[in-house]
């Protein structure tokens, strides 16, 4: 699964510097950001200041173009099914009010031009800031960030995979121009991130209160990008050296797993594609959406509903997952498939047993007809369910009239 491109422009946006940097300020920190990664400046990096009104429009611009309302509210209804948003969670809302509290510095990739924010809120040095949207621009010139996010794959994993790519670059590079200062550098202390992500996740409570708020799904997978993606870049150096900073956006991950574990990216190992489970549609039902279903997915759905213990010891297991979801255009009844592969039989079982737990917490009117190790059926508020398990391969279905 995926956030809607709306929540996505988030990525995208920085705390805003105290105060707007001068083209000499760009033209040295963009010197700074050669001299890390060898991707020399190939033209001067236009910039503009905006007001907090150019903001919001900038926003609004973005929104219209790249999101139509039918993608949201399937995206909407789909992580309902999933239990990962409230029933009466509202999306679009949610999403405009995260974006709303990212205090704009941004790299536009596609009008390639550098946007900040007057009046914004400090918080951040400024430098830090500015070389990470920099990080960005420079990157653009060599690799077309539009075509490398915007034309990746249409498969959710693909499209989180590459921006963790992006934004954890951005990260390394902007977190190695700060140490550098005191003679320091990540290449010889990697433990450095690890201080600095732990330090990150203790200081960010209560500085930012929409995404305080939000549901676990969402702040989880805002998070993804720039902490995965920063592990993630410290790996590709380790292995490759300065060919590190290319090889990501030459040869980019395909899935959250190869993020989460950069071993998997560098032997090029594949996902599996399971098949969604059979089901003859009744007449009057239509597919809203489908996409993938990652190590990421379950990873927060198991945590959610089981223990961080427990989802952190599935979750690696994932060897590939789909999804699809249907909607019966006269009631509004949803019906989600999905389907999971796991490395071993052992694993798939383990699942059964976590999601029937998941089943009990996201809807606790919860009955259950089978329930074994092999095969769990029952009902729920949503309506009735299927869980099949074969081998190491997971299939269910959700949602349907009950006396189906």
């Amino acid at each position: 699964m995926r956030l809607s491109a709306l929540l996505l422009l988030a990525f995208l946006a920085g705390s805003a510097p105290a105060q707007v940097p001068s083209a000499g300020d760009i033209e040295r920190l963009t010197a700074q950001i050669t001299q890390i990664t060898g991707f020399a400046a190939k033209r001067p990096i236009p910039f503009e200041t905006i007001t907090r009104e150019g903001w919001k429009q900038w926003v609004e611009n973005e929104i219209q173009e790249q999101v139509k309302p039918e993608e949201i509210r399937a995206e909407e209804l789909t992580l309902k099914m999933f239990g990962l948003l409230p029933q009466d969670f509202d999306l679009r809302a949610a999403t405009v009010d995260l974006l709303a509290e990212q205090a704009a510095a941004v790299y536009d990739h596609r009008r390639k031009r550098m946007l900040f924010v007057e009046g914004g809120p400090g918080g951040l040095m400024n430098d830090m800031v500015v070389i990470h949207e920099l990080a960005h621009a420079v990157a653009d010139q060599h690799f077309d960030l539009t075509r490398f996010i915007d034309k990746a794959p249409r498969t959710d994993e693909a499209q989180a995979a590459r921006l963790a790519v992006v934004e954890g670059q951005a990260m390394w590079i902007m977190l190695e121009a700060q140490v550098s200062r005191i003679g320091q550098s990540l290449k010889s202390d990697p433990g450095m991130i690890a201080a600095f992500t732990t330090s990150a996740a203790a200081n960010a409570s209560g500085l930012f209160p929409a995404f305080d708020r939000a549901p676990l799904y969402l702040r989880q997978t805002l998070m993804f990008p720039y902490m995965a993606g920063l592990n993630f870049q410290q790996k590709a150096l380790e292995h490759y050296g300065l060919r590190g900073f290319s090889e990501v956006l030459r040869r980019p991950p395909a899935t959250t797993r190869e993020v989460l574990h950069p071993e998997v990216w560098l032997t090029g190992t594949p996902p599996l594609r399971p098949p969604l489970p059979a089901y003859d549609f009744p007449r009057g039902y239509r597919k809203l959406t489908q996409g993938s279903v990652g190590q990421l997915d379950f990873q927060i759905l198991l945590t959610q509903y089981t223990s961080p213990a427990e989802a952190g010891e599935q979750a690696p297991a994932w060897r590939g997952g789909a999804f699809d979801l249907h909607e019966d255009k006269q009631t509004g009844r949803t019906v989600l498939r999905w389907s999971a592969a796991w490395k071993d039989e052992k694993a798939a079982a383990d699942l059964m047993a976590l999601y029937r737990r998941v089943l009990e917490g996201k809807s606790p009117g919860t009955e259950f007809a089978v329930d074994t190790s092999n095969r769990v059926e029952g009902r729920n508020a949503s309506g009735a369910f299927r869980l099949v398990r074969s081998g190491a391969r997971v299939q269910a279905i959700e949602g349907l009239k009950p006396a189906e």
